[in-house]
């Protein structure tokens, strides 16, 4: 089975459990600090990878590690992972989660690129205006990358709205060199 396949499989079963026990709220927070442990600690990573390491020792060391940080269900949900073979695709399933969460209670992520930080007005009237857009609560994910110049580069999914000072710059070369080209 395609390890895309065992992700959705066990991120839905988890977040049917988290709804019948009213506990989504939770355990999409548990998925998201275990997936930010799974792609910002190596050594957490490469004890759920490691076919060396037995499935009681990775089930302690997973107690020790996360005592008092997850709730209830996320925690017998890792034994029931290491127990079934399947706690290197933690990473995925949380990913999974967080998306089929996220589908679940109508979230839109949208990232936007900046050339500077934005200021909490500008943020909130974006939130704003892409929410009566999409129709969904909007989770804005900002980034900060000096080359763009200026302008911004919005994409929400696999849309892309490139308003940036560096691409406009790009087309107008572009457009100024075709026309060079043809004269």
């Amino acid at each position: 089975m395609p390890n895309s396949a065992i992700a959705s499989r066990y991120a839905k079963s988890l977040i049917q459990l988290a709804t019948e026990n009213n506990k989504v709220e939770e355990v999409y927070a548990d998925m998201s600090k275990l997936l930010k442990y799974c792609q910002q600690v190596h050594d957490f990573k490469l004890l759920l990878q490691s076919h060396l390491v037995k499935t009681d020792k990775k089930i302690n060391t997973l107690k020790t590690l996360l005592k008092g940080e997850v709730t209830d269900i996320t925690d017998k949900f890792l034994i029931l992972l290491a127990r079934n073979k399947r706690e290197s695709y933690l990473e995925k399933i949380a990913e999974e989660f967080i998306a089929q969460y996220k589908l679940k209670m109508h979230i839109s992520t949208v990232v936007i690129t900046s050339a500077v930080k934005l200021d909490d007005a500008t943020r909130k009237k974006l939130v704003t205006i892409l929410t009566d857009h999409l129709k969904t609560r909007i989770e804005l994910e900002e980034r900060i990358d000096p080359k763009i110049i200026g302008g911004f580069v919005l994409t929400v999914g696999n849309r892309q709205a490139d308003m940036s000072v560096i691409s406009q710059l790009k087309r107008l070369n572009k457009n100024f060199n075709q026309s060079y080209i043809l004269n």
